[in-house]
């Protein structure tokens, strides 16, 4: 099947040369991993989840991994018909026109550059524990932070070979970080029961639905598994990509999972009562059992694995922004779709990502802005994964899909694309849910959709977007059995 959509340029494509077929299945897939990282995943949900609901938030991790499994089988899906760089963006322009296709990497496009700067910032907060830094002095942890970025983005320029050492460095580091400690404190250190899991499945009679403890752990665990489709952005650098990126979108997410599911369980039979108070329940856990040295030395393991999410992040932003110049659907684009001759890779936007990501420092100053470009984030992945979704369901309702042509899972494959869509709205609702009573938290991430929304429409505008066809797969990924 060629594709059904028309394309809207404002010039023709950029005779961009193909990127080089240089990572192999299992790269696509360290890149999925290190980008949700089971140590940044359980960071940063396990004191909130654990406020929420207790300890038995780890079934809210359970049920959220299985709906992003869903969204990962449909990925694969669209990843074994069109395995292209940009991921989202491409599948969704496929499935129902340029213009959705456009709207829909835009918004994927800023939710990863404010996630590399979020980040960044959190590698930042890591790094002082590790080196003894003032974490109250922004200006200092501002500074750590982009150089943190600076560095992946360095990591990235450097070209494939950098990123799959840098990879697997990063992934030992994960392994043992976390792994490793959750075996520690299971076999040393645990002092709860297992019952204790059950704590939240309670639903206090004065409490809205929307507000009882489970519902708030899986919007707050949804931010654990994002992330993962980031290995569709390397579709054209992957020898068998209609083969291999399926595999490797699910199987990182897959691995992730299971690795989170087992470390939250370790540090929930091992927290001692003292910590479950803590504002940093995982840090007051491991003070209670480690020296000082040995803290530190966990600590500088986090600041790798945060350090490793930036690479990753890095990785799949440019991709798109290169994806997007090669159709000429951004500013300079013929500067945008450049690939680095001796590297063969997009050396111009992984610069020009990586520079906004440091720009978006400045605002990141101001409270209020932080916490609305940081509110948006978890709702902004939810919001994109739905572009391409809702355009599979609708392309299947109006005849438009091809079944006849063999795509991942089979049958299977196509059941899990409804189920994903039921997922995708529910969760997009949970998280978007105004809840907090704090009316910059609430309509955050309305606020900064909206206004990225215009701001597309500037650009459109700008660039005089009309209808062309839809350029066909690139040659040697289309050829994929």
């Amino acid at each position: 099947m060629d594709d059904i959509a028309t394309r809207t340029t404002a010039d023709p494509p950029t005779a961009a040369a193909p990127m080089r077929r240089e990572f192999s299945m299992w790269s696509a897939a360290m890149l999925g991993f290190v980008f949700v990282s089971p140590i940044v995943a359980m960071y940063m949900v396990f004191g909130l989840g654990l406020a929420a609901a207790g300890p038995g938030f780890w079934w809210a991790l359970v049920v959220v991994l299985i709906g992003q499994v869903l969204i990962g089988i449909t990925f694969g899906v669209l990843a074994s018909r069109w395995p292209m760089a940009g991921g989202v963006y491409q599948w969704s322009r496929r499935l129902l026109g340029p213009a959705y296709g456009w709207f829909a990497g835009w918004a994927y496009m800023w939710t990863l550059m404010i996630t590399l700067t979020a980040v960044s910032y959190g590698g930042a907060l890591f790094a002082a524990a590790a080196f003894d830094l003032d974490a109250e002095n922004q200006t200092l942890m501002t500074f750590v932070g982009m150089v943190i970025l600076a560095g992946a983005v360095l990591v990235n320029v450097l070209g494939r070979a950098a990123v799959r050492i840098v990879g697997f460095l990063c992934l030992v580091a994960e392994v043992v970080g976390s792994v490793g400690i959750a075996v520690w404190l299971l076999g040393f250190h645990k002092v709860n029961s297992v019952a204790t899991l059950g704590s939240a499945v309670s639903w206090p009679s004065d409490t809205a639905f929307m507000a009882t403890p489970f519902v708030l752990a899986v919007m707050f665990a949804g931010w654990s598994f994002l992330g993962f489709e980031s290995a569709s952005t390397l579709a054209e650098e992957v020898g068998e990509p209609k083969r291999d990126i399926p595999k490797a979108i699910v199987g990182s997410l897959i691995g992730v999972g299971l690795v989170v599911l087992f470390t939250c369980f370790a540090f929930l039979m091992a927290m001692p009562e003292s910590a479950a108070a803590e504002a940093d329940p995982v840090a007051a856990t491991l003070t209670a059992y480690l020296p000082a040295p040995a803290f530190k030395a966990v600590m500088i393991l986090f600041t790798i694995a945060y350090f490793a999410t930036v690479v990753a992040i890095s990785s799949a932003v440019s991709r798109i922004v290169w994806s997007y110049g090669r159709n000429g659907e951004l500013p300079v684009s013929r500067h945008l779709s450049r690939l680095h001759g001796r590297i063969n890779t997009p050396t111009i936007a992984t610069v020009v990502t990586g520079t906004i990501g440091i720009l978006l420092y400045l605002p990141f100053q101001s409270e209020q802005i932080y916490t609305l470009l940081v509110t948006f984030v978890t709702a902004g992945f939810f919001m994109s994964f739905g572009f391409p979704i809702v355009g599979l369901a609708i392309s299947k309702l109006r005849g438009t899909w091809d079944r006849s042509e063999p795509t991942f899972l089979g049958r299977a494959g196509h059941v899990a694309g409804w189920l994903a869509l039921v997922w995708v709205i529910v969760e997009t609702v949970n998280v978007l849910w105004p809840r907090t009573g704090d009316p910059l938290v609430d309509w955050a991430p309305f606020i900064v959709t909206a206004a990225l929304f215009v701001i597309g429409l500037a650009i459109r505008a700008s660039l005089g977007l009309r209808a062309r066809p839809v350029e066909p797969v690139p040659a040697a990924a289309g050829a994929e059995a």
